[in-house]
């Protein structure tokens, strides 16, 4: 989150700008760091107490700690491109698919398929957005709902019974 907010308040993840050029910017970052800290606690602190995720806990926070990974990964490569996009599935999609994760908790091989191919699919969307490729440059938007869909998919895949 520090560097999404960096590129978005500072316009760019270079140390020297932040800490040396930012200045005044840096309440907003500061401040956009601490809100996704304090949801994470307080969101943390809500599903740690729900019987629901017992026996689904590892398997979503594996699926959860997989796509962070790959919005890690391409934020160091491309920061400007995917900025915006970390911040939508920051606040609020990838709560969507924790939370429709303990309606259907059977181990069915169509929950590991989504699971599966939704990170599949969202490591698609996210190098779509690194290479340029002129044919789909139309398609920009269709490509941020695939990554926004797949990374609520991915947990809701992962919310299977052992």
């Amino acid at each position: 989150m520090a560097m999404v907010s960096s590129q978005v308040f500072c316009g760019s993840i270079d140390p020297t700008v932040v800490f040396m050029q930012c200045g005044p910017n840096a309440a907003f970052m500061g401040g956009s760091v601490a809100a996704v800290a304090l949801m994470g606690i307080v969101f943390g602190n809500y599903i740690v107490r729900l019987k629901s995720f017992n026996d689904i806990f590892p398997q979503v926070m594996k699926a959860d700690f997989i796509v962070t990974a790959m919005y890690l990964g391409i934020a160091f490569i491309s920061p400007d491109i995917i900025a915006t996009r970390v911040m939508m599935w920051l606040f609020g999609m990838w709560i969507i698919g924790i939370v429709l994760a303990p309606f259907s908790k059977e181990r069915t091989l169509f929950k590991k398929i989504t699971e599966y191919s939704s990170i599949a699919a969202l490591g698609g969307f996210l190098a779509l957005q690194v290479i340029p490729i002129p044919v789909l440059e139309g398609y920009d938007s269709s490509s941020t709902i695939g990554i926004i869909l797949s990374s609520i998919l991915a947990p809701f895949g992962g919310g299977r019974g052992k």
